[in-house]
Parts: C-alpha cells; structure tokens; sequence
C-alpha cells in the first residue's frame, strides 16, 4: 500500500505489552482481593472494608505487582531490543551497497529466522545483479575490441589515400572510434567499475589538460589560461577520470567559443573548478538537459555527440562533487565542478 504509515515494530509491541501486563495486573489484583473478602467475616461498617482494602493494597498487593510489572516491562524492552538490533545492523549494511562493491552481501548468521528469508532473497537478488554486471562488462571489453581495431585500420588505410573523399572518410572515422570511447567510458562511470584509492592533486589535473588542449586551441585559433587561486587536494579519487571530465568540459567549451576568444580555466579554493568560455551560452530549459547522454544545445557545432558533457557530469558524480552551468556576464557560460565534499580541508 502506497499510503500505509510507516510504524515502529519496537514501540508497537512495547505498548502493547504493557497494555496486556496492566489487564493481567489489574485482573489478579481484583482476584486476590476477593479471595481474601470472602474468606473473611461480613464487615459491618464501610469504614472497616475501607481499611482492609487499603492494608492489602499497600501490604500485600502492590509489594508483589508492582514489582512483577516492572521487571516484565523491563525484559520485554530488552528482548525487543536486542531482537531488532540485527535489523537495524542489516539495514545500516545495506545502505553502504555501491556498485563497486558487488560482492558484498548480507549476513545470514545472526539473523532471526523470521527476517531470514527476506536476506536470502535480498542476496540472491544481489548475486543476480553481480552476474548482470559481470555481463556488461564482458559485453563492453568486447565491444572495445570488436569496434575499435576495425576503425583504426580503416583509418589508417583512408589516410594514406590522397584524395578528398579519403579525408573525409577518415574524419568520419576519427569520430566514430571518438564515440566508441565515450560510450565505454560512459559504460564504465555509470556501473562505478572505476577505482577511487589515490589521492589527486587538481592542480596537476588542470595544468595536465592545459597541457594536453593548448595545441588545439592554438590551431583552432583560440586561447587557453589556467588561474589557480589554491592548489586542493582530494584525499582518495582517480586522476586520470578527472582529468578526462575536466578535458570533455574544456573541449566543448574551446568548439563553441568564437575564434580569437580565450577559455578560461580558474582552480578555486576548497575544491571548485570553472570553466568560462564566450560561447552562446546555454537556455534556462536547457541547463540540466545537457549533462544528459546523447543531448547537445542548440549552438553545437562539430562532430560531437552529445557525451562529452555526460561523462563530466558522471566523473564528479563519482567524487562526490556535481557538474553545472550558469551564465557568464558579457555572454558566454560558466561551467564549475564542485568538489567541495570531497577536497581535503586546508591547514
């Protein structure tokens, strides 16, 4: 039922067991107190049966109740308690499953017989989902074998051919095998099959994609600056994952900035970096569309197709920290991986 009230099975049955303790409590004390008037002679004045009632109340009742009521509580608490505790374990493991972490399970030692079934069928479940994972990958390790050989060899031979239609066919390939990555890469973020065990400098990321897109930027005709306000650090991540998240953004940014334009990169302290280019910009109704796969804006151009900027998104998604755009003041857009979370705090 989608609108049943979520309830606590602990308190639940404490109320209850009270509840019951007080009838079975209330219920012999009536008893014993009838027992022991009828066993005694008629009282002739209210006044005599009123101070029966109280010396057996307070002598002979309550000394041995009250005290049976309490303990009973107290034990009932406790066997709750430790009854659900395995529970509460279970769900706090169950909490920390990732993806890249599939062959971890459930344990079944411990676990009251009642809630036995429903962890069996949880790692059963978990094991299925291992397998379909293990699928995939083996599907994707296949898929880079079978795909990219044949496109590098086509490649090759269209190169070496001096004609018009043999570049156009090799530009043609040059983006197919460029496809090809982005897909495996976005395969490979999105079932989290990427180690995260290192520490990563980012400054070193931003100089290294400087490093890497200068040339390109020069020959495109454009320009390419890096401003560190403040060197951060991630204490455990992957270097090489972000540098290629930071190189996808910094790339889309170098296409659609005019010619004769510079794109800048801008290292802020405590673990946000930005990404400012004089490009079209990007529509209101379009800023969280475009970290979705396989979707590009409207001022696109080139051969891209539209994962670039999803690979990004999934890169700092698996840091901790998110991808997002906003408006540049003079025209333009203002990309920013946030990684605040994850950045080690400076002395």
């Amino acid at each position: 039922m989608t609108g049943a009230r979520p309830f606590s099975l602990g308190r639940r049955l404490v109320r209850r067991l009270a509840a019951a303790n007080a009838v079975i409590l209330f219920g012999a004390t009536m008893l014993y107190l009838w027992r022991g008037y009828v066993r005694h002679e008629a009282f002739d004045e209210g006044s005599e049966l009123q101070a029966w009632l109280l010396h057996e109340l307070v002598s002979d009742v309550a000394p041995v109740m009250l005290p049976l009521f309490v303990t009973t509580l107290a034990v009932a608490i406790m066997t709750i308690r430790r009854g659900l505790a395995p529970i509460k374990e279970l769900s706090r493991q169950a909490a920390d499953f990732d993806p890249s972490l599939l062959t971890v399970r459930l344990p079944e030692r411990g676990v009251p017989q009642e809630v036995l079934p429903l962890v069996s069928a949880i790692n059963a479940g978990l094991a299925r989902l291992e397998e379909g994972f293990e699928a995939q990958k083996r599907f994707t390790a296949s898929a880079a074998h079978e795909l990219r050989t044949p496109l590098a060899v086509l490649k090759a031979r269209c190169s070496g051919q001096e004609c018009p239609v043999s570049e156009m066919v090799a530009d043609d390939i040059g983006r197919m095998a460029r496809v090809v990555d982005q897909l495996l890469a976005v395969a490979r973020l999105e079932t989290r099959q990427i180690p995260l065990d290192a520490p990563v400098d980012l400054d070193e990321v931003c100089q290294r994609v400087v490093s890497d897109l200068y040339p390109l930027a020069v020959v495109a005709g454009r320009d390419l600056g890096l401003w560190s306000e403040h060197p951060g650090k991630l204490a455990r991540g992957n270097a090489i994952v972000l540098a290629d998240a930071l190189r996808n953004v910094v790339e889309n940014a170098l296409r659609l900035s005019p010619p004769g334009e510079t794109v800048e990169i801008e290292l802020l302290s405590g673990g946000v970096i930005r990404v400012l280019d004089r490009g079209p910009g990007v529509a209101d109704e379009h800023k969280d569309e475009i970290f979705q796969p396989f979707r590009r804006g409207a001022g696109s151009r080139g051969g891209g197709a539209g994962l670039g900027l999803s690979i990004a998104a999934e890169a700092a998604g698996l840091h901790g920290g998110r991808l997002a755009v906003a408006d540049r003041p003079g025209g333009g857009a203002i990309f920013t991986i946030d990684l605040s979370r994850a950045v080690i705090p400076s002395d």
